[in-house]
C-alpha cells in the first residue's frame, strides 16, 4: 500500500531557540520583563510565556521584539554556534505527515552565513513523498545510509542504494519513495547558490 505525503511543518524546534535567545538578549542588557515590555510593546505575560517556551510567538510578535531590542529577526530564531557538540540524528522533533510514514529531522538549520541546511529523514516502505520545486539555484544532496531510495525527476527515476548519494538541481518537482522492504534512511543537504 502506498502512502502519499504532502508534508506538515511545525515550529516546535524554533520555540526553544526563540526562548533561549530572548532570555539571553534580555539578561545581557540587564532588562527586566517590565522594561522589555516597554521597549517592545509586547505584554510582560506574553514575554514570560515566550521565554519559558510555553507560547509560540507570531511572526508579528517576533518582529516587535527584534525591533525593540534593535537586533535582527534571525538572531531570535537561530541557535547559537557552539565549538563542538555531539547530537543525535533523531534529537529534534520531526516534521512529518499525518500517518508518520515520513519523518524529517532538522540537523543543521539554514543560516545566511553558510547557505545550506541539513536533515536526516526516514521513509517507510511503500511511502511516496512529493517535493515542491525550490526557487532559484538550489541543489539537493541525498546520502542514503540505509535501505534504498528512488527519486523521480522530470520523468527519470534514480535508484540510490545504501552507501550511495544523488546530487540534483531541485528547481523542478521531485518525488521520493522508499523502494526497499525496510525503511530508507537518508541525510539530505539543501544548498543555496547565488
Amino acid at each position: 500500500m502506498k502512502h502519499s505525503i504532502t508534508g506538515v511543518c511545525d515550529m516546535t524546534q524554533s520555540i526553544e531557540a526563540i526562548a533561549e535567545n530572548l532570555k539571553s538578549h534580555r539578561e545581557s542588557r540587564g532588562l527586566s520583563l517590565d522594561q522589555l515590555s516597554e521597549l517592545t510593546g509586547v505584554s510582560k505575560s506574553m514575554l514570560r510565556q515566550i521565554e519559558t517556551g510555553k507560547s509560540s510567538p507570531t511572526i508579528a510578535t517576533i518582529w516587535k521584539i527584534a525591533n525593540g531590542l534593535h537586533v535582527s529577526f534571525t538572531s531570535l530564531l537561530s541557535r547559537p554556534v557552539v565549538q563542538a557538540e555531539v547530537k543525535s540524528f533523531r534529537g529534534e522533533k520531526p516534521l512529518t505527515d499525518e500517518g508518520k510514514h515520513y519523518r524529517l529531522f532538522p540537523l543543521i538549520p539554514f543560516n545566511p552565513q553558510q547557505s545550506f541546511e541539513t536533515y536526516y529523514f526516514e521513509i517507510d516502505p511503500g511511502t511516496v513523498f512529493h517535493g515542491e520545486p525550490h526557487k532559484g539555484n538550489v541543489h539537493e544532496y541525498l546520502f542514503v545510509t540505509g535501505g534504498r531510495l528512488r527519486i523521480s525527476l522530470e520523468g527519470q527515476d534514480y535508484e540510490i542504494n545504501e552507501g550511495e548519494f544523488l546530487q540534483f538541481q531541485a528547481n523542478c518537482p521531485h518525488k521520493y519513495s522508499c523502494s526497499s522492504e525496510e525503511m530508507a534512511t537518508v541525510i539530505m543537504q539543501i544548498s543555496y547558490h547565488p
